[in-house]
């Protein structure tokens, strides 16, 4: 007797392991399926280990960056304290400068007001005839005959005036 196998999938259709068969490959046994997982774990994990460590080295960085942040900016207040603190000294000196000046200008027109008086001082007494020297001699001579009065010598004193008396007449005007 024969049987025959009825299928209904119909003509044509084949059974899910007909005609399929693996390859040859390693991944069916299992000792190389344990060495490839092992490996792709190993990967994997010395990928993760090594993201870990870069993320711990950025998040330190990150954190003495902050700090170096934090340093600067308290260095910076200081320094502005300072630069403040010199602008003041600076605005300071400035305005004792300016007082310095005026006080200048004004020493130098005094100056110069007073030069131009001793100009005309100088040019007054010339145009008089006044001779500083010869009024010299004439009060040399009447001091002398004034002292030798006074000590007795009135013979002496008389002629010491007689001497300085010409040089006193020039300052007179008569001579």
């Amino acid at each position: 007797m024969t049987t025959a196998v009825t299928s209904p999938a119909g003509t044509g259709a084949r059974t899910p392991d007909a005609g399929r068969e693996l390859p040859p490959f390693p991944l069916r046994s299992s000792p190389w399926r344990l060495v490839i997982s092992a490996a792709a774990v190993a990967l994997v994990v010395l990928a993760g280990s090594f993201l870990v460590v870069n993320d711990l080295s950025a998040r330190s960085g990150i954190r003495m960056s902050a700090q170096s942040v934090t340093s600067t900016d308290h260095r910076l207040a200081g320094v502005r304290t300072e630069l403040a603190a010199a602008e003041r000294r600076l605005a300071g000196a400035r305005t004792w400068q300016a007082a310095v000046t005026r006080n200048f200008d004004t020493a130098q027109s005094t100056l110069s007001t007073t030069q131009a008086e001793l100009a005309q001082a100088q040019a007054g007494i010339h145009s008089e005839g006044v001779d500083v020297g010869r009024l010299d001699t004439c009060l040399s001579g009447v001091e002398q005959a004034l002292n030798q009065i006074a000590v007795g010598q009135t013979a002496g004193g008389l002629a010491s005036m007689k001497a300085s008396s010409s040089s006193c007449a020039t300052l007179d005007g008569d001579g």
